[in-house]
């Protein structure tokens, strides 16, 4: 009887080995880094670098066959700067056609314009497979079917085999500061989530040499950034629109650029002390001798004060 038992427990072993070797993998690339399990898509399409123009996530081992085998589509996403605009973010899935590969968008957003994105807010997009908006772009495949309910889709291309699925943010050239960021979290196709908070990414984040063991992501760094300043120095800082509450996805994207974590790292040491002597040096300036107390507390008195809150608002905006 242990003959069977055996080849029992072999067979186990090599099922167990066959299910990791085909685990169901989000893989960012372009622009995009990860924190802590969210992933964070920034396109920038005014520096002077192409990398970063786009980004997303590409996922893999998934299970789906064709796109009628997709049962469960959502995401969970927040965007920090600027909106939703331009067909970004989407989802972006690749079919199999008589006449080539073709995509089918799948938009994220308020319909049917999909701008007017709340900011800084995490919406659920909800299971966007069934529903009745026109959120599924296949005029690759047919022309004049950019508006299209899900059963419209699946009528059309809904027996070809899927050869790729995304999320992709690209639409930076839309907005003025050639800017949109947009972190995403819970990301489900079929049985599978991706980017779950929590859950750090591992591996090299699209060969951008991250190493999130001896540094800082970047939104890490710009979370320790905004508590350390207080909210009102860090939008001063880094806010570029109207009411400054694109700050966040700013700093992000700044962070972005730096070479590694250990430079992020290395990079918010060197801003706190700049936004530290910024706030002693406006209240030397006032005759009240050197700020005591923490940063936030003495960023946010020196902002306050009546006559140099522009002057310590500039100051921050240098330093950052």
């Amino acid at each position: 009887m242990r003959r069977p038992i055996t080849l029992t427990a072999v067979a186990a072993a090599a099922a167990l080995c066959a299910t990791a070797a085909v685990a169901a993998t989000g893989t960012p690339f372009g622009g995009a880094t990860t924190e802590n399990g969210t992933l964070t898509l920034v396109s920038n399409t005014g520096d002077a670098g192409s990398a970063n123009d786009a980004s997303g996530a590409s996922f893999t081992e998934t299970g789906v066959t064709t796109f009628a085998s997709i049962a469960t589509l959502s995401a969970e996403f927040d965007v920090t700067d600027d909106d939703c605009s331009g067909g970004s973010p989407r989802f972006q899935l690749q079919v199999q056609t008589p006449s080539g590969a073709k995509n089918v968008f799948v938009y994220l957003g308020p319909a049917p314009s999909f701008t007017g994105c709340s900011p800084n807010v995490w919406i659920a997009s909800g299971n966007l497979v069934g529903s009745s908006e026109g959120r599924f772009d296949t005029s690759q495949v047919q022309a004049g079917t950019q508006v299209s309910t899900y059963a419209q889709a699946l009528a059309l291309v809904g027996g070809y085999q899927v050869t790729g699925i995304s999320l992709v943010v690209d639409s930076g050239w839309a907005f003025a500061d050639k800017e949109q960021t947009v972190m995403v979290r819970n990301v489900k196709v079929n049985h599978s989530t991706f980017f779950v908070p929590g859950e750090e990414h591992h591996g090299d984040d699209n060969g951008s040499g991250h190493d999130h063991g001896h540094g800082m992501a970047p939104g890490q760094a710009c979370k320790q950034l905004r508590d350390e300043m207080g909210i009102e120095a860090f939008r001063a800082a880094y806010g570029t629109n109207h009411n400054h509450r694109n700050a966040f996805g700013k700093c992000v994207s700044a962070m972005a650029h730096m070479k590694s974590d250990a430079a992020r790292a290395a990079a918010v040491v060197r801003i706190e002390r700049a936004a530290e002597a910024c706030a002693s040096r406006m209240e030397s300036g006032k005759g009240h001798g050197k700020a005591k107390g923490h940063l936030k507390a003495k960023v946010k008195g020196a902002l306050k004060a009546k006559g140099h809150g522009t002057a310590l608002a500039k100051c921050l905006k240098h330093a950052a």
